[in-house]
């Protein structure tokens, strides 16, 4: 699975606080590292959601 970097001002789940998959945050970047193909679970809908879904209950990080 590779992963990127990817900007957190964009509503994809990878960004948001309520999502629990496997991401690396980069605070003095403002970046994150993540396989937009990763799934992880979603604690607003309680249900697995991918990395790059979209979402507008999204809580950025950061």
């Amino acid at each position: 699975m590779e992963q990127e970097f990817k900007k957190i001002d964009v509503k994809r789940c990878y960004a948001c606080i309520q999502w629990d998959g496997q991401r690396t945050w980069y605070p003095d970047k403002k970046l994150m590292k993540v396989s937009e193909s990763q799934e992880g679970h979603c604690r607003v809908f309680h249900a697995p959601r991918k990395a790059s879904a979209t979402c507008e209950h999204f809580t950025v990080i950061g």
